[in-house]
């Protein structure tokens, strides 16, 4: 190999690696996004207004090999090829946001798409917090009462076994039997969660069909059909927003879902295409997406004229009451998870009791002799 190959192997590498950073870097593109929105929004040219940003990113060429730097120069030169935003970000940023920027260039309102992302990710990030709530508290509750029992186990019916008489352990009662159990199969028992909760994270985006859309009414399925409902919606009325025709802005989010999310917006479409508005389309699907009471909702006010506004309220005042939902949730599963480790710890001091009264009984017994 040449030096001029390695060279250029190299050059790529430090793309990609630039690549990965920005495109999982919220901030960062974020705060690119907010600048480019301003600078459009005051009729900057895009050319100038990349270029510009560069020079900012890298401190006037002194730092060009940073994330942002890279992405905007080479953003900038294939805006002077004649290659459309949308085309240059490809790689660069997520589909969800790329295809937002695609409908902007399409509708001429570059500056709202960016502004639209920026709301969108800020309502998906409320979500994701609230599902993420509701998902790690009985996790770790569950993993503290096994922890409690273990510890029980090991320090206390491990040692006893060893030198007290059968009559003390008969007085543990159903305590050692359950420490045994964790200490024999508890490591399994975790795998075996862990390996289950890995399989449904896996196959939540891709697995479709009727006995699919029953178990999205049930945790954690409902979580994820909130997530993406939400995700559906707030796409949806940012892009109608942006004057792209509904038949349109279905087609954009069908190409860009993944299986589970495709098939509902495909039957959406599919209904639109037969005439219904947007609310019977989702309501005659059966899918329960993203929610039975927002697409009745939706089919009374999608004859609206300002349909983009209408939606965007319509989402905002879902997401609202999911986040409270899922809060709720969590609470509740927080409280019943403190009372079921309280009641594990008061049920093993119980028994230490027991053995306790069982020992001086014993002692009493000798002394007696």
């Amino acid at each position: 190999m040449s030096l001029n190959e390695i060279a250029i192997d190299t050059e790529a590498l430090s793309r990609r690696w630039a690549q990965l950073q920005f495109k999982n870097n919220r901030k960062q593109r974020f705060r690119v996004y907010r600048k480019l929105e301003g600078m459009l929004r005051m009729n900057e040219a895009l050319s100038r207004s990349l270029d510009r940003l560069y020079q900012n990113a890298s401190e006037m060429g002194k730092h060009p090999d940073r994330p942002a730097a890279v992405a905007l120069r080479e953003w900038f030169l294939k805006d002077r090829e004649g290659l459309g935003l949308s085309d240059a970000m490809e790689g660069w940023v997520p589909d969800s946001e790329l295809y937002m920027i695609r409908a902007g260039e399409e509708s001429g309102t570059m500056a709202k798409a960016f502004a639209s992302i920026q709301t969108i990710g800020a309502r998906a990030r409320e979500m994701r917090g609230a599902v993420t709530y509701a998902v790690a508290y009985p996790g770790f509750m569950i993993i503290l009462v096994s922890f409690v029992l273990w510890m029980f186990g090991v320090n206390l019916i491990q040692n006893m076994r060893k030198t007290a008489p059968p009559s003390v352990m008969a007085a543990m009662g159903g305590v050692a039997t359950v420490s045994d159990f964790i200490a024999n199969w508890g490591i399994w028992v975790l795998v075996g969660i862990a390996a289950t909760s890995m399989f449904i994270t896996v196959t939540l985006p891709v697995w479709k069909g009727p006995l699919r859309a029953k178990f999205d009414m049930w945790p954690p399925w409902s979580w994820y059909r909130v997530l993406q409902g939400s995700g559906f919606l707030l796409g949806l009325s940012a892009l109608l927003g942006s004057q792209v025709p509904l038949k349109r802005a279905l087609e954009i989010l069908e190409d860009q879902a993944k299986p589970w999310l495709r098939e509902r917006v495909g039957s959406a479409r599919q209904e639109v295409l037969r005439g219904r508005n947007l609310g019977e389309a989702l309501r005659t699907g059966r899918y329960n997406f993203p929610d039975p009471g927002v697409a009745v909702d939706l089919e009374i006010l999608s004859e609206r004229a300002d349909v983009g506004s209408v939606i965007e309220q319509v989402t905002d005042e879902w997401i609202t009451d999911q986040i409270e939902v899922l809060k709720g949730q969590a609470a509740i599963t927080r409280n019943l998870g403190l009372a079921v480790v309280g009641g594990t710890i008061a049920w093993a001091m119980q028994s230490v009791f027991a053995v306790v009264t069982e020992v001086s009984k014993g002692s009493g017994g000798m002394s007696g002799m």
